[in-house]
Formats: structure tokens, sequence, C-alpha cells
């Protein structure tokens, strides 16, 4: 709960920076999303922002978290945003809370709701009766939750946004979407919010419109200033790196490209940056989206166990020299030069005191001086001194799991529950209403040859195995696009001006062929369709968010015939049994079986009380697994998948030569190989389940551990 009798904290604006009680605060801002982490560990990543130089927190609200299903509302536990604002107040830090109802943020469903697919006659994102409902009822209730931390009634939270990146969509959705966005501006007015509110890259008539992006150039800036006079200069997502995708490399980049990029920023006007993702953390259970490995570290400033990295104590020094002369930043009155070689130089007095940074370009360097000359900060200086002394913990493994035993996912054919049965087949959401990532589709075909033969599913998401009388004869292969196109079984048009995917393609990226080979007669065909999250943004689609299809939904062919008679079965057995929560539910069998896929694996392992007891991070090493989902303790760790990167994936500002700090890792290592288990999750004696949809080697798997 919120202190009692705190004084209410006014905020407002002017051109040069935001006013908290009269006072230009410099904005030095990190992302963190609690429903990113467990609730044991906002403490330590809070503290350590605050470690690090940091003034305020951001994080977005995930509709989906607090509204799982349509009007049951939690905010208990791990989903307590009071406690989670509460511990911000109690560290001086202050909070931009990204309120949604969208939030994009690589989420499953960009936060919405998946009952949302559901409602009749819906349109998500604009001037929808049936879609506004909705977001003003789920509005209602989380303004109440967060009404008392506002900045007015002495709490923490400064400023509020509302959607989010709506320039993304503004074309689809016309004068209805500024409608749209002008409703939800004056609706979190309605309802209580009386801090200024923001809306970053596309905003409303009487909201601050806010910048995103690798880096805000001087010609940016110069555009906003015309477009926004009397507003502030804020960067809501300065992104230190950018997220991974199953299939493609690793990203990462340079900590003095950014720390360059931020100087340059605030030589410009600039008041205030929120690094996107600060901590990335981690995506447990079915919370990433569409193509989004569990991990969400993003090459942040805390990796993803909540330690500093390199990058973190690096940039601190920034921070810290930042925050001490904010005075003379935003109060000073500044001159700007700019050279004919690129090169930017701002100098600040303010009474006795002056500052002045230079930026040069090719590659980006940046210095920071005082009025004496003295070198308070050096983007390849500070950079060199730090790597030299930085010597982080490594990894160590721990006794290997040990009472490996094993139970059989049954096949459809060994099922006795009721299926769905249907000519053709039906769409996956429709049946499962995103509350599993399985669904089996079987049908029986008939092969008029020994030898080779061609399946062909027209319209198929996300990753199909198929299965002849029971054994294993394809996968889905990569790689898989991140921008898809739209899921119609028709052709559709774009919107002028409007790009698809980055194909810029008129038909969606769903068939997929399977080759095979059988013997002449009837057989059993199964297709066990998983999905990889929900997209978070309707440019994957080339469509509205809520046209999203997963399974099969398209013609099926066999050899140039189409399969009839369908039966659907949503959910595994696994699933219906509770089996990562009640584990004692089946029968296993001792020993590590050969599988043929779809197989749970359940081992112990054993970790001392002296290694409990200490300041420890902990980590799977999956390797010899192929693609599934991790469990301890009955807690869902994420989906696995032991997929090699290759490419950069959906993003091209890896082959900007401007951008000169971005780079990938390694090619043709696995995109995620380790995955976050927290330390409040574990016990002396544990379990670790696994569902494995592929041939695999469990016994490979360890558990390793790290001093912090």
């Amino acid at each position: 709960m919120p202190a009692e009798n705190i004084a209410s904290r006014k905020v407002s604006f002017d051109e040069r920076a935001f006013l908290v009680d009269g006072r230009h605060r410099l904005l030095v801002s990190g992302e963190i999303h609690y429903a990113r982490s467990p609730r044991e560990l906002w403490p330590v990543l809070l503290d350590n922002a605050k470690e690090l130089g940091l003034n305020c927190i951001a994080s977005y609200v995930f509709w989906n978290w607090h509204e799982p299903e349509r009007d049951v509302y939690d905010f208990s536990g791990d989903r307590d945003l009071g406690h989670f604002l509460a511990l911000c107040a109690e560290r001086d830090l202050d909070v931009i809370l990204r309120a949604g109802p969208y939030c994009c943020a690589e989420w499953n469903y960009g936060g919405f709701a998946p009952y949302l697919r559901d409602e009749p006659d819906i349109t998500i994102r604009t001037w929808n009766a049936p879609y506004m409902n909705r977001v003003e009822k789920y509005f209602r209730h989380l303004v109440s939750e967060f009404r008392p931390y506002l900045a007015s009634n002495g709490g923490p939270v400064i400023l509020v946004q509302v959607e989010n990146e709506y320039a993304n969509v503004a074309k689809r959705y016309g004068e209805d979407g500024q409608r749209y966005i002008a409703w939800m501006g004056d609706l979190a007015k309605k309802l209580g919010v009386d801090v200024p509110i923001i809306m970053c890259e596309g905003g409303a008539e009487g909201a601050i419109e806010t910048v995103n992006g690798f880096s805000i150039s001087s010609d940016r800036m110069r555009k906003f200033r015309k477009e926004h006079p009397g507003l502030p200069a804020i960067w809501t997502e300065l992104w230190p790196s950018w997220y991974n995708t199953w299939g493609f490399q690793k990203h990462f980049r340079d900590p003095r490209n950014i720390a360059s990029h931020i100087l340059s920023f605030i030589a410009n006007g600039g008041s205030g940056f929120n690094y996107y993702m600060f901590h990335g953390g981690t995506n447990f259970g079915r919370t990433s989206m569409y193509l989004q490995t569990t991990s969400y570290d993003f090459d942040g400033l805390l990796d993803e166990y909540g330690s500093p990295a390199l990058k973190g104590r690096y940039l601190a020094q920034l921070h810290k020299m930042l925050n001490a002369h904010s005075g003379t930043l935003l109060d000073g009155k500044c001159e700007v030069r700019r050279n004919g070689d690129g090169t930017l130089s701002a100098t600040w007095k303010h009474g006795n005191k002056s500052l002045t940074v230079e930026c040069r370009q090719s590659p980006f360097r940046a210095t920071v001086t005082d009025k004496d000359g003295k070198i308070l900060f050096d983007t390849e200086k500070n950079y060199s001194s730090l790597y030299t002394s930085y010597r982080p913990a490594g990894w160590k493994t721990l006794p290997s799991p040990s009472c490996w035993r094993s139970w059989a996912e049954p096949r459809p054919s060994e099922r006795t529950d009721d299926a769905i049965s249907s000519a053709a087949p039906i769409e996956q959401l429709s049946l499962t209403h995103d509350r599993t990532d399985y669904c089996w589709y079987s049908a029986e075909i008939k092969l008029e040859k020994n030898g080779n033969h061609i399946l062909e599913l027209s319209h198929c998401a996300d990753v199909m195995s198929v299965f002849i009388d029971g054994k294993p004869v394809g996968f889905s292969q990569p790689p898989f696009l991140e921008n898809r196109g739209p899921t119609s079984t028709s052709k559709t048009k774009k919107n002028a001006g409007e790009k698809a995917n980055m194909l810029e393609l008129d038909v969606g990226q769903y068939a997929q062929p399977f080759a095979f080979s059988s013997t002449k007669g009837n057989h059993r065909l199964d297709i066990l369709a998983s999905a990889i999250g929900m997209v978070k943004g309707d440019w994957m689609l080339g469509a509205p968010m809520n046209t999203e299809c997963k399974g099969i939904w398209g013609k099926a062919i066999c050899d140039g015939r189409s399969i009839r008679g369908w039966r659907m079965r949503p959910f595994l057995v696994g699933e219906k049994l509770a089996l990562p929560s009640r584990t004692s539910s089946v029968k296993w069998q001792d020993g590590l079986r050969n599988s043929q896929g779809c197989v749970w694996f359940l081992a112990k392992i054993g970790i001392s009380k002296n290694i409990l007891s200490s300041n420890t991070n902990f980590r799977i090493d999956a390797t010899g697994l192929g693609k599934g989902m991790l469990f301890i303790n009955g807690h869902a760790l994420g989906r696995h998948w032991l997929i090699e990167g290759n490419g950069y994936g959906a993003d091209d500002k890896w082959q900007d030569k401007k951008l000169d700090g971005l780079y990938l890792g390694p090619q043709g290592e696995p995109t995620q190989r380790y995955y976050h288990v927290p330390k409040t999750w574990l016990k002396e004696d544990n379990e670790l389940l696994i569902f494995e949809e592929r041939q695999c080697a469990p016994g490979k798997v360890r558990l390793e551990m790290r001093k912090v």
C-alpha cells in the first residue's frame, strides 16, 4: 500500500523538460517489466537500477497479465502492480507507467487479452464499439489499482503512457484511428489520471508525444521541435540492442555507441531518455510473442538474471555525471555549434558553472568537459579503463539431474477424450483460445503407391510435426518469418502505402510442404500443431491483429488429393492432467526411453543449503533437447528450442552502416541454449519436467550456477 500522509507532487512541463514541484527533472530512466521477473527479484532489480544511476523506471502494464480471462482480474503475487510501484517509491525512483491497452513489447498478442479475438464484430486499436467497451471496462479497473500511486497522490508515477507507437498502424485505421487514440487520452483523464499523459511515436491532441529509436539525429530533433512546439523532447525507447527470435543470431550493441548518441540527444535539447530494455528479463511460460525467444535479455544494462552487465557499469559512469550536472544542463543557457565535418558541440553556462559536450561521427565518439577543460566523460577512455578491470563471475555446472523417468504423451489414436470432427481442418485458436500451444489434427489417408509422397498444407502456423501411423516423418523447416503476411486464404489487398510484411507480399507465408516415405495403403495421419506465441502488431500480418490464425485452416493435400474428414484434439493429455504441478498423476517409466518425440521427462535435481543461501544465479543448459516446454517445481520456465541461429531476423537496422555499434553473435549456435531459473523457485530437492516434441537426449541437460 502507498504510504499515508505523503504530500502531493505536481508534475508539469515546458519546452525544456518535465518539472516536478517546479524543478526541471532530467529523466535517466530504464525499462523493467515486473511481469518478466518474479516478485522476489523486483527489489534486486530496483536496487541495481539505483546503483547504476537511474532516477526513473518505466514499465508496461500488460492487459493479458492482469485479465487472463474475461472479467477475471488479478493484481496479486507476481502481478501485484501496486507492490512494484511501492518498491519504486521506497527507492525514490520516479515511474513512467506505460498503461496500454496496447503495448507491443514482444509480449504475447502485444499485451492484449486473447479473448478479444472472440468478441463479435471486433476490430482492435480503432474506433470500434466492441473493442472500446472492453478497453473502458479494463481501464476502469486498472486505473483504480494505480491511482493511489500517482504523483498527485504523493506516489512515484509522474507520467502515464496510453496506447503505443500508433504511427505503425495509423494508415490502416485512418480517421477512425485518430478518433480512437484521442478517446484513449480522454478516457485516462476521465478516470482520474491527473499527471501528464504521453504517447510515443504517434500521438493525439492533449498528449505529449515522445520518440523511440536506436538514435535521435539532429535532423529528427529539428523536425520534432517544429511539429511539437512547447513540448519537452523525451526519448521513451532508447534501444541498447534488439530482441532475439528463434532461428536467428543474437543481437548486440556497443555501449560506447549508445553513450555517444545519448550525449548527442542531450546536446540537441533532449531532457530525458529511457533504455528499452534496461532489464529485459524472461518470457516465462507462454508469454512471448510469435517467434520471440524465452529470454528477453535485449543485451540490456542488467542481464537476464538481474545482475549489472559490463554495459551497465560503463553507462553508469555517464548517468552519474549527467545527474551531477543536471541543473546546468536543464537550467543553463546553451549554445550549439555544428561543424562541416559533422561534429556537434554544445556548451551550457549556468552561474559560475559551464559544461561542454562534443560529439564526433564515423565512428561516433563523445566527450564532456567542464569550464576548466577537465574531462568528465570520454566514451572511449571510460570504456577502456573499465573493460581492463571487469572480471565477471563464471558459470559452474551443478551435479547432473538424476532419477530420470519418462511418460509418453498419448498419440491421438490412444486418447479416449472426445475429438472435434469436421470435413476440413478447424483453425486452432478457435479451439484453444490461446490456453495452450498444442492441437492435434488427425485424418485417414490412402496412399496409392509405395515410396515417396508429398503432403501440402496451404495455410498452417506455427510449427507442424507430422506423424504417419504414430511415427514422425517431418517437421516444419526454418527460417520462420516474423512478419509473415495476412492469414486469409484469399488474396488480400494492402492499404495504400502500407507494407504488409518485410517482403511486401500480397499473400501470407503459411504454406508448408512435407516429403515422406511410406507404403501403399490406408494410413493414419496425425499433425501436432505447436504455436509459438501470438503476433505483437498488425504489421506482422498486414491485417488487424485479431485476424491471426494458428494450426491448420486451409487445404491439406497429399499426392495431389484433398484430405477430408478431420478430428481435432486441443491440449496435450499431460496439460489436461495438470502434469507440471501434479507429476504423480501419471505412471512414469524409469530411465530415459529412446523416444520418437512427444514425451514428458522428469528428473530430480539436488541443491545444497549453502548454495541456496548464497547470492547466486541459476540457469538450465538445455543441450541435448529439441523443442518443447521446461518446468521446475511446477513453474513454467518457458519454451525451449535448440534451433540454430543464422541471419539477423526481421530488423534490417543490423545492416545499416550508419549505426556502427550493432553486431550479431556467432552464426550456427543455438538462438537460445540457456534458460533462466529464478532462485526463488528452487529448493533443496527439485523436480525438472520437460515436454519434448522431438527425439532428444535429455540426459545432457544441466543446471548451472553463478555467484553474484
